[in-house]
Order: structure tokens, then C-alpha cells, then sequence
């Protein structure tokens, strides 16, 4: 085969390398936490790039924190200690004097905020009314625990070029003929 036959070939592998990583790191995030793959569009972004060792992707995860709610909010009402939320699957907590409500037109979960040195009895403080709580964000939820999810992330990919390179080139052998 000719140079440019495997430099095309390698190029179409990481193309389709480029094309599965989203996927396979929201099936990885999924696989720990309880989120649903809509809250993760848009949180991720695959880029490419070169340098002295060869080409290379990269995954860049968004550092914003995403709603509680997003993890499985749920509120029994007033007569409740507080909401819960499972952000990590089978872990289910309850935020004491959390509840959720309807903001700027999303659910989201909200806790009142308490102060120490409140001039008022039940403790409340009478500046900041409510606080939106928050979840993990995705960059968190990929680096996990121990750099757990963006190891076994990485390994999955570079197996998959592997593959994806040596069924491109037996393509371009097969063309050849």
C-alpha cells in the first residue's frame, strides 16, 4: 500500500475514534452516576490536534456544576425533612429543608439559607433568601474517583483505534484490489 492509502486510512480512524468518545464517555458516566444522558449534551467536546509524538484527541469536559434535580430530585412536600437526590447510583441523600420549585421556568431543587449570626429566631438569613443547590459537574464525574472513569475512558479508546485502524487498512487493501 502506498503512504497516503495508510495516511487516509489512519485519518478515517480517528474520525470514527472522534465520532464514538462522547457516547462512550456519557455510557462511562452513566455506569457510576445517576444522570440521564440528555443533562450531559453539550458538556462535552472532542477535540484533535498534532504535535511532535503524532496526532491526538482530547476530551474536554465542561466545569460548570449541573442542577441537583438532574440526579434524581425528589420532594414528598412540606411534610418532609427535606429533598432527596442520588448522585452517585445507590447512594440516595436527603438535603435537610430542601425543596423544589419552579425558577426562572426549571424545576430545580432550592434550600433555605440559614445564618449564623441572623438577627432573626428560626436562624434564617434574611439577604440570601434561597440557594440553588448543585450537583457534580461533568469534568468531576469523568476524573470520578481516583481518575477511575477517564483511565478505563482512555484505555476504551485507544483499543478501539487499534481496531478501527487495522479494519481501515484491511479497507484500503481490499480497494487496492
Amino acid at each position: 500500500m502506498s503512504a497516503k492509502a495508510i495516511a487516509q486510512a489512519d485519518t478515517r480512524a480517528i474520525v470514527s475514534v472522534r465520532r464514538r468518545f462522547e457516547p462512550a464517555a456519557k455510557k462511562a458516566v452513566r455506569e457510576v452516576y445517576s444522570v440521564r444522558a440528555g443533562d450531559l449534551v453539550g458538556r462535552f467536546q472532542i477535540r484533535s490536534g498534532a504535535d511532535k509524538g503524532g496526532e491526538f484527541l482530547s476530551l474536554h469536559a465542561s466545569t460548570r456544576k449541573l442542577p441537583l434535580i438532574s440526579f434524581g430530585g425528589r420532594w414528598g412536600g412540606v411534610k418532609t425533612a427535606g429533598a432527596t437526590a442520588q448522585i452517585q447510583l445507590g447512594a440516595r441523600r436527603t438535603y435537610n429543608s430542601a425543596f423544589i420549585a419552579t425558577v426562572n421556568g426549571q424545576r430545580r431543587l432550592l434550600v433555605r439559607q440559614f445564618s449564623r449570626d441572623s438577627v432573626a429566631p428560626s436562624g434564617r438569613d434574611p439577604r440570601n433568601k434561597l440557594r440553588i443547590l448543585t450537583g457534580p459537574s461533568a469534568f468531576q464525574m469523568v476524573m470520578g474517583e481516583d481518575d477511575a472513569i477517564a483511565a478505563r475512558l482512555s484505555r476504551q479508546m485507544n483499543e478501539y483505534r487499534r481496531s478501527e485502524l487495522i479494519r481501515q487498512l484491511q479497507l484500503a487493501r481490499k480497494r487496492k484490489r
